[in-house]
This record gives structure tokens, sequence and C-alpha cells, in this order.
């Protein structure tokens, strides 16, 4: 069968460029290798801004929580509080939310083929083709939005296997859990609490929460096991309902995410803030970006790696910029010890945490980190290294 367009993987990446390419009248064809959508670990908080670019009115059933701030505990349980957290936002049912994107894409044109997984690509006499154990299907251009393990990534050298740098995550679903204020989004950071990464504790509306930790280089169950027995307050009489766990990337945009008739979206491009590990709305917006370049490349029959880098040039301007900052951060605080962190929470305001976690002024807080006798040289001269 023959379309314009083939996407592997329906992920926020995948489904946000299918629904573009597809409103313009071509045909678009999406595989997912699983039987439902959403299934792997996300913690599911989003922005605000996210939501409203995607949808005029919320869907029903597509958020479970409001979030208006968020906490930051340091290893002693000293704490920093960021109030209206990114412009506040929600804690998503994440399957409703994919399956409002699926909708959209459908009404656009696309074709959604589940449980059809990839198991070979190619190019011949300059058209990609897909071949699954359903069938084989060809297209001129193949989108990759098939998340760390991306096969067509692989297939089309644009990444050596094992390149890429994972965290190790783990995340229960939590009932009857007392949580006294509902809109806050707690992280918990320090060695001692998860190994160059951080606990994170999300509510989901009445009494449920998504517990989880990404930690690296030691095993994750036991950490968060140990975090929960620390924490009765929250935990004593709650009750693991769901437990999840995958990698996630944290080493930033891969150095070549397109080629002839192939572009690389989402996760399997590295579309993943690294400190904190969370790639909803810079997936989205590689989709989207990458999907307004493959309607120009179409109109003009021209599907060349030298059209395409457009969609790069476009990605780097704002995204990959922060993407990049973010893991000056993370590589930054992957040195500190317990007692740094205790230190940090001192001298950190709420928009210090932001630009470190997201990747946005990074060059203000190394300056700020100049001034402090303790932080000077370890954290200040990496942050301001351009």
């Amino acid at each position: 069968m023959k379309y314009d367009v083939s996407i592997v993987g329906a992920g926020p990446a995948g489904l946000s460029a299918a629904r573009i390419i597809s409103k313009e009248g071509f045909r678009v064809v999406v595989f997912e290798r699983e039987r439902h959508l959403g299934v792997k670990l996300c913690g599911e908080a989003v922005s605000k801004k996210t939501l409203d670019e995607v949808f005029s009115t919320l869907p029903e059933g597509i958020t479970v929580q409001k979030i208006k701030r968020a906490a930051v505990y340091a290893p002693n349980g000293n704490k920093v509080i960021l109030e209206e957290w990114g412009g506040a936002g929600y804690v998503l049912n994440k399957k409703m939310f994919l399956q409002c994107l699926a909708e959209k894409a459908v009404e656009a044109g696309t074709d959604i083929l589940m449980n059809q997984k990839v198991v070979d690509l190619k190019r011949k006499d300059g058209v990609g083709i897909v071949k699954t154990r359903g069938g084989e299907w060809s297209s001129n251009l193949i989108l990759g939005a098939d998340g760390f393990t991306s096969i067509v990534s692989q297939k089309f050298g644009l990444e050596k296997k094992r390149k890429r740098e994972l965290i190790s995550c783990l995340q229960y679903v939590m009932v009857n859990c007392n949580l006294n204020n509902t809109q806050t989004l707690r992280f918990y950071l320090g060695r001692s609490v998860a190994p160059l990464g951080y606990v994170w504790v999300f509510p989901k509306g009445h009494k449920k929460a998504n517990v989880g930790i990404g930690v690296r280089g030691t095993p994750a169950k036991p950490y968060l096991d140990k975090f929960i027995r620390e924490h009765p307050d929250i935990f004593s009489k709650a009750q693991i309902i769901g437990i999840e766990a995958a990698p996630v990337t944290i080493s930033g945009l891969l150095d070549k995410i397109v080629d002839d008739n192939v572009m690389l979206i989402g996760e399997a491009a590295g579309q993943v803030i690294p400190l904190t590990g969370g790639g909803i709305h810079a997936s989205m917006e590689g989709g989207r970006m990458a999907g307004e370049t493959a309607i120009k490349a179409l109109e003009r029959e021209d599907v060349s790696k030298n059209l395409l880098d457009g969609y790069v040039r476009k990605y780097q301007k704002y995204w990959g910029k922060r993407i990049r900052d973010s893991l000056k951060a993370l590589r930054v605080l992957e040195k500190l010890e317990d007692e740094e962190f205790n230190k940090l929470a001192e001298l950190l305001t709420q928009q210090d945490i932001l630009d470190l976690a997201n990747g946005g002024n990074i060059t203000r807080v190394g300056r700020k980190f100049m001034k402090h006798p303790l932080f000077s040289f370890k954290l200040a001269k990496a942050l301001l290294t351009s």
C-alpha cells in the first residue's frame, strides 16, 4: 500500500505530526506496536500551555487533577515552593489524552494501525519501505516517533546502538495516599533519595498518586520502596495498584535526526528535557515542526535531507537550546552530594529552579553561583561555559 507519510509510533509526537499532515490532504499511516495507546510509563504532569495549544476546550476526562504549584525537597526535608508552576497545569489521564490526539488525527484523515510492530525499514528507488508482520507499505517520507529503542533511527543509520544515555524509571500508581495539598507536585532530590535522579509524587485526585523514581547506576525499586517507608505520613495506609517501568532518554538531541526520506521526532530524536525527563511538550512541538516541514517537502516533491534540515533548524532555535541548557544543569547537579543539595535549597529561588530544570536562563543562575563561595567553581563555571 502507498502513503505519502508513514509514522512509526502513536505517542504525542507521532499523533501530532499525523494530524497536521493529514489536514493538508496527504495520506498518512501510523504504526503502533502496542495494542493500546499510552502503555509507556509517564508521570503525566503537563503545563496548561501544552494543552491550550491543542484543545480549544479540554475534552472530558483528559485531566484528573489541576496543579497550581510544585515543591522541591532537599535531602534534609527543606523545600522550595514553586507557585504557579510553569503557568499552572494538570496531571493527565494520558491514555485518554492520547485517544483524543488519535481522534483528531483520524478525523483529519490519518490511518492508525494498532498492534503493528515494524520489523524492517529500507529505501528503494527513493521511496521508504515499512515492513511489519502484517504486510509492507511504501511512502515518500518516514517519521520515527518510536521512542528510545527507535528502529527508524537504527535502520537508517541515524544512531548507533547504546549511544544514548538513559535513566531507569519505576512508577507505582498508589491509592489512599494522604496528600494534604492535592494541587502540588512534589520532587525529592539527593543521592540518598534517588542517586543521579529524583523521586516524584504527582497527585491524581481521590487520594490517588503517581509515585515514581528515576535513578542511574543502581536499581530503582529498593530506593522507591525505601522512600515510601520513610514517608509514613503520606503512605502508611496506601496501597500499590499499578506498576510501570521504562528507561527515559536524558542525553539530549541526537546529532542527526533527518536524512533523505526520514525524520525523527519525540524521544526517538532525544526531544526530552534532560533534567526532568519531561517530554510531552517538547515531543509535540517536534511533531508539529516536522509535520510542517513534511507538508512543504511533499508539496515540492523534494524529500531530501537538504530540505528536511529546515525542521532541525526550526527546532534548534528554541527547544534545542532548552534541551542543551537543561543537560548542562543536569551535569552540574549530578556532581552534588546531599549536603550540597541542602545548601542549594537555601540559596535557590523559584525562578532559579525553573530555569535549571527547563533549560531557561541558566546563565543568570550561573552568575548567581559565582558569588557563592561553595558553588562558585563547582557549579558556576559549567553553567557559564558556552
